[in-house]
């Protein structure tokens, strides 16, 4: 849930400042709404690493795919490793499977998916409508990236801001710094820092620390959707008597759109018929020229 939020405070947030900032965020809002939806649409690779005092612990490659409700992640690397193609089948296999469910809406399983699915979505549209609230921002002035100019906005709390909830207490412990990119109207960047405590179940048994971050980098993927290709955070706290330290990262890349889920079917059947390889994962060098991301 923390990183969520995190994402959420750092693509779908509202200016409090002048009209012309208002303007560009309210704009960058409609954006993200877009690119969220067309997220369930895109397959994608996913290489995923854990560090424990900046030593990697967990070093997992996935490629990542829609099921018409959620995604599924097919591990293709361990590590260097390239899994076997009969590992890798199976995990195809899998796919399918969830798929089979989903192109048919009478399935009880494929309604109970989608149930939750709608869920998740309200619940994410009302993260979004209290996170229109909970920040203020201003402008710190414009950077030119690869050609491309990104507005600068510092966001913090703001004081009149008065959470309903102790999730959305979260608002109210961190700050940061976005970039928009001013002719997109997108988010390219975004950093954010925990300034105090957060407590969790009311602080008594858990809490996390001041100090944590979260740094989130996305870019062009298809002509005017922007998806994230790197996210990192970072936090320490407490769970009852013991201290715990995360720190992950995602690259993510090789984004390509498959459509609905018939259309993800008739793909993984393709796939199934023939030798099933994993695919290539050393990057988004290794992705065809028409799933590379603009940066």
């Amino acid at each position: 849930m923390l990183p969520l939020l995190f994402y959420l405070m750092a693509t779908l947030a509202a200016a409090t400042g002048s009209p012309d900032t208002r303007r560009l965020l309210e704009s960058t809002v409609r954006h993200q709404h877009a690119d969220d939806a067309a997220l369930y649409s895109f397959e994608r690779l996913e290489r995923r690493w854990s560090f424990s005092d900046d030593h990697v612990t967990s070093d997992r490659t996935y490629r990542v795919v829609p099921t018409g409700t959620g995604t599924l992640s097919l591990l293709v690397r361990r590590g260097n490793v390239t899994v076997s193609p009969a590992e890798y089948r199976q995990s195809l296999a899998n796919w399918e499977q969830v798929l089979r469910h989903a192109v048919n809406p009478s399935d009880p399983r494929q309604q109970e998916s989608e149930q939750r699915r709608r869920e998740r979505d309200r619940q994410r549209a009302e993260l979004v409508d209290t996170v229109l609230e909970a920040f203020r921002f201003t402008p710190e002035g414009e950077e030119q990236h690869a050609g491309r100019i990104w507005v600068r906005l510092r966001f913090e709390p703001d004081p009149s801001f008065r959470p309903r909830s102790r999730t959305l207490e979260l608002f109210t412990h961190v700050r940061g710094t976005l970039w928009v990119d001013r002719d997109a109207h997108q988010v390219a960047r975004a950093m954010a820092e925990i300034i105090s405590s957060i407590p969790i179940g009311g602080g008594l048994l858990s809490q996390i620390d001041r100090g944590g971050w979260f740094y989130l980098e996305q870019a062009e993927v298809e002509a005017g959707i922007w998806l994230p290709v790197r996210i990192e955070y970072a936090i320490s706290g407490r769970k009852l008597v013991f201290g715990f330290r995360e720190h992950r990262r995602t690259d993510i890349f090789c984004y390509r759109r498959l459509g609905g889920p018939r259309q993800a079917l008739a793909v993984v059947q393709r796939e199934l018929a023939g030798p099933a390889d994993p695919p290539a994962a050393d990057g988004p060098q290794s992705c065809p020229a028409a799933s590379q991301a603009r940066h």
